[in-house]
């Protein structure tokens, strides 16, 4: 499957921002300028400036241009998790492997009312895990509604981004995740996969994920044994 321009654009624009090629601050081309860059028209050039702005990276003010964001993370996507000391600190050591893809029919109705499932209805679903040199730190379980078809996951092996996924595939943007965090004893092969002992309590943080225009996308249950690795998060605090 092709990958749109827009998505491509929309990359190449992210890397130079989150690289500090762009300086937070600073004006992006002009959109005229960028259909000459990119060799494009307009509307792709138009959907990558929104992208970046549904990810906070760039803000867009009519008449004036686009701007870098003050805030700029070299990571946005993984720094909206509480493993983002994880993802800093072994990002070049991380791996991440596709370990099962079938349809499962999801028993827990937290699952099936955000996905708008019947009883009985079957999802695309995925366990994936992430490992630093062999050694698994996450595991996960996704849940997406059929219309992500399982085929375009078996096509793409050992992806390392879901999210990434959606867009660059399915052409879908994620832009609303509620999390939720328990801690549960999760399924033997769950275990299995984290290497700890059978019925061994470990922290479930639960992602629902919403497109731009708020409907339902996906549902993430990510595993970790936080003996080995904690979830932290920093806030800044406005008065």
């Amino acid at each position: 499957m092709t990958i749109p321009l827009y998505y491509q654009i929309y990359r190449d624009l992210q890397y130079k921002i989150c690289e500090g090629l762009y300086k937070p601050g600073a004006m992006l081309p002009t959109e005229a300028d960028l259909e000459k860059i990119y060799g494009t028209s307009r509307a792709p050039v138009r959907q990558a400036l929104g992208a970046l702005e549904n990810e906070g990276l760039v803000l867009r003010l009519q008449g004036k241009g686009t701007f870098v964001t003050k805030q700029v993370r070299t990571h946005p996507w993984f720094t909206a998790t509480g493993f983002v000391n994880v993802y800093e600190q072994y990002w070049d050591r991380l791996s991440t492997q596709t370990l099962e893809i079938s349809l499962k029919v999801p028993h827990d109705r937290d699952i099936q009312t955000f996905l708008n499932l019947g009883k009985k209805e079957q999802t695309t679903y995925l366990i994936r895990s992430q490992c630093i040199e062999e050694t698994p730190v996450f595991v996960f379980e996704h849940y997406l509604p059929q219309r992500f078809d399982l085929s375009i996951f078996k096509a793409a092996g050992d992806f390392i981004s879901m999210k990434e996924m959606l867009t660059s595939k399915f052409n879908t943007m994620i832009c609303r995740v509620h999390e939720k965090l328990a801690v549960r004893i999760p399924p033997k092969k769950i275990t299995d996969y984290l290497q700890v002992a059978e019925h061994t309590p470990v922290l479930r943080v639960r992602r629902f994920f919403s497109d731009n225009q708020g409907k339902a996308v996906w549902v993430s249950n990510q595993y970790v044994f936080t003996e080995k690795w904690e979830y932290e998060m920093d806030s800044t605090l406005n008065y």
